[in-house]
């Protein structure tokens, strides 16, 4: 194997979860059939929970994959900041990407909305409780 490999499957190795959860992120998003034949439950909104759910959960994925990385210090206010303006930013562009790959989806700006929110909640309890998980003070 050539060096650019090795390091792809060392990344791969450390980040894992976010990749898994990116790769259902994107699935979710912009599949045009997610559920196949199953139907949504009729809960008002729930797709925006669902939402919110996901992006939180890539944002706690990455500050996990980030954190195990490096066990013996916090991650920084400053990555965190970094990671939420990206997150942001790709919720933008995938309600975009649902409107013009003409899959019969359309973007919607509630669910950039849930989107932020989900990413908001994280930005403040996925630290602490990945330090938790991995048993770091």
């Amino acid at each position: 194997m050539n060096r650019q490999t090795n390091k792809l499957l060392t990344f791969l190795k450390g980040y894992w979860p976010s990749a898994l959860t990116l790769a259902v992120v994107l699935y979710a998003t912009l599949c045009s059939n997610p559920l196949g034949d199953q139907e949504m439950p009729a809960i008002p909104h729930l797709d925006k929970l669902i939402h919110a759910i996901m992006m939180g959960g890539l944002f706690g994925a990455i500050v996990f994959d980030k954190q195990r990385a490096n066990k013996s210090k916090r991650v920084s206010r400053k990555f965190l900041n970094i990671l939420t303006v990206a997150i942001m930013g790709f919720c933008i562009i995938d309600e975009i990407a649902q409107t013009e790959m003409g899959i019969g989806r359309s973007g919607d700006i509630l669910d950039i909305v849930a989107d932020w929110s989900g990413i908001a909640i994280a930005y403040f309890t996925a630290p602490p409780v990945v330090r938790k998980v991995l048993g770091l003070s």
